[in-house]
């Protein structure tokens, strides 16, 4: 459903002229509920895309994917080195 923002601000002046009577009346119940209201008319407007004034919801920007990180492999320690009471192996013992 596309509501334009124009559509939504009216709402809000509406509402914002009852609050303005109710605070004037010192009705604290009813300034609460205007309130609401009018909170909940700006939530709309957050939560919209970005909308411009014919109400027409203009493309979303598209955000990059962010790239998961690659397993990292452990690398095996080196075998320790040949002792002088040791013979140096051939070169294919691991």
């Amino acid at each position: 459903m596309n509501i334009s923002a124009n559509r939504v601000v009216a709402k809000m002046e509406e509402q914002l002229a009852l609050l303005r009577t109710a605070v004037k009346q010192n009705d604290q119940q009813a300034v609460r509920e205007y309130t609401s209201v009018i909170e909940g008319y700006c939530q709309l407007l957050k939560d919209q895309p970005s909308i411009n004034q014919t109400g027409k919801v203009a493309s979303p920007l598209v955000e990059p994917q962010p790239i998961p990180p690659q397993p990292v492999t452990p690398i095996q320690p080196a075998s320790p080195s040949p002792t002088s009471d040791q013979k140096p192996g051939s070169l294919f013992d691991f």
